[in-house]
């Protein structure tokens, strides 16, 4: 029995995604809840499991490609003859409705689902139009599920019609212009009509403007033409290799706001190769990075920074450890004390548990706080922990050591990922003494908590006194909250942590 792998719904506002690396190759034994395929979004990267047993028979959907929600990623045979399901995997649509094709028509069948052009084989000629029309009707659909739009299949019944141009047979996106003009027409020079509509994730259209690329001008490969990040990769790729030519043939001249969104390109031209360089391709977590970043700071940021007393707080710590470590069987964390403060924080000022749209703030009733977990040179992930604010202190840490644990073992989910709020960044452990965070997208703030050091301070009463400092820092966007309002957050995460004593309860 054969059982198709979907995208899943990757979040409210993330509609595809993209093939990062599979995991599995047809032909090999898979079990419920093994790692299949690595799938990157806009938002994170991620691992889809298997949700049978069985045998991976088919692959539809190479590395590389970005498809919707819903998309049929492989096709796994959970039947006793896993592998003779895969050989006639493309036989057995046809058989369904009635033919019983020959083993050269099944070949001929397979090979436009990898996207190679349909030719006419021989025995399909001896066979006669019949059976090939068949194999289109069942074909089709099959394409259209994989691909999204049929760019990546082509029915055998389309290359045979002698009738239909050869965009029909074999769609192809139209090849990119110098200098960002206009689409040209298929080879008859004229300029293609514009677009009336470009549908792209804001990302998309950021990593465009980045580019200096006038988005219209771009095919897209998406459901219904969404132009997707590899769109723009590609076309980027295509016209720096094309660039010499390009120069040659008197390039066109750049609209306005190519011009504006090229400018800071041209200020930072890449380096020259110099010896010894190695060039590191992109992971998907990379890229994934990369691309969020540039969206967060498309935000107008502002940062402040509070010192924090935490001698008190680390002499508590010590007083009750030891029986936490006992009973939890890890380490208590000033981590937690300090999500703790900022989940208090948040209770009292709701402004900064908010988000900035277009139409005015949205403030938020859930506290959900991202947690940053670095992972060392593979880069980081924010996983969220839901409903922070009914959860002591113990709660806290045993989040986040499950989130922590979880990271590291490459074993979060998509839902790990969804409904932050606010987001904390632990940078302490790393020895950092101050630090500007990023403010994630959809959020209105960010703290990161420096590493806890003893310095000579000068006490109230004028005396000198070795103390536990720390500094807390607030990256914001200024266009959902003020400066104000930042300061007054910091100050009062700084007198919950300062007012830390043995009356303080921990479970």
């Amino acid at each position: 029995m054969a059982f198709e792998l979907k995208m899943p719904k990757l979040g409210e506002s993330v509609t595809e995604g993209t093939i990062g690396k599979w995991l599995k190759q047809p032909g090999e034994q898979v079990k419920k809840y093994d790692l299949l395929v690595e799938v990157q979004t806009d938002k994170v990267n991620t691992e889809i499991p298997s949700e049978v047993d069985g045998t991976l028979s088919e692959i539809k959907v190479q590395e590389g490609q970005t498809v919707s929600v819903g998309t049929i990623l492989a096709v796994l045979e959970t039947g006793a003859a896993p592998a003779a399901a895969a050989k006639g995997a493309a036989a057995e649509p046809a058989q369904a409705q009635g033919g019983a094709p020959q083993p050269a028509e099944a070949k001929t069948a397979a090979e436009p689902a990898k996207g190679t052009a349909a030719a006419t084989q021989p025995a399909e000629a001896k066979a006669g139009a019949k059976p090939a029309q068949d194999e289109s009707k069942v074909a089709a659909p099959a394409g259209a599920a994989a691909g999204g739009e049929g760019r990546a299949t082509a029915s055998p019944g389309a290359a045979e019609a002698p009738a239909a141009p050869p965009a029909q047979q074999t769609p192809q996106r139209a090849a990119p212009v110098q200098g960002g003009a206009t689409d040209a027409s298929s080879g008859n020079g004229k300029a293609a009509p514009p677009r009336p509509e470009v549908r792209a994730t804001p990302a998309v259209r950021k990593l465009a403007a980045e580019h200096g690329i006038d988005i219209a001008q771009i095919e897209g490969s998406g459901l219904g033409g969404r132009v997707s990040r590899q769109d723009i990769e590609q076309f980027v790729a295509s016209r720096e290799t094309a660039a010499p030519e390009g120069r040659a043939q008197a390039p066109a001249q750049p609209t306005q706001g190519q011009a504006r969104a090229a400018a800071p390109q041209q200020a930072a031209p890449r380096p020259a190769a110099l010896a010894g360089d190695t060039p590191v391709p992109l992971t998907q977590m990379r890229r994934a990075i990369a691309t969020n970043m540039v969206q967060a700071w498309s935000a107008p940021h502002a940062h402040a920074v509070m010192e924090v007393d935490m001698t008190n707080l680390m002499r508590f710590r010590e007083t009750v450890k030891g029986d936490f470590q006992k009973r939890e069987g890890f380490d208590l964390s000033p981590a937690a004390f300090i999500v703790k403060a900022a989940v208090e924080a948040l209770s009292q000022m709701q402004a900064v548990n908010s988000s900035w749209t277009d139409q005015g703030v949205v403030l938020r009733k859930s506290i959900n706080i991202g947690y940053a977990v670095a992972l060392g040179e593979d880069g980081l992930v924010v996983p969220v922990i839901k409903n922070a604010d009914e959860k002591s202190i113990t709660g806290l840490m045993r989040a986040i050591r499950d989130v922590v644990d979880r990271a590291k073992a490459k074993k979060l989910t998509l839902d790990d990922f969804q409904g932050g709020t606010f987001t904390v960044n632990n940078t302490g452990p790393l020895g950092t003494f101050v630090s500007s965070p990023i403010v994630p997208p959809g959020q209105a703030a960010i703290i990161s908590s420096e590493s806890i050091r003893k310095r000579v301070v000068v006490m109230d009463d004028d005396s000198i006194a070795i103390r536990q400092m720390m500094n807390l820092v607030i990256g914001f966007d200024h266009r959902a909250i003020d400066g104000s309002t930042a300061a007054r957050f910091l100050a009062t995460i700084r007198d919950w942590l300062q007012g830390i004593n043995e009356a303080v309860p921990i479970s």
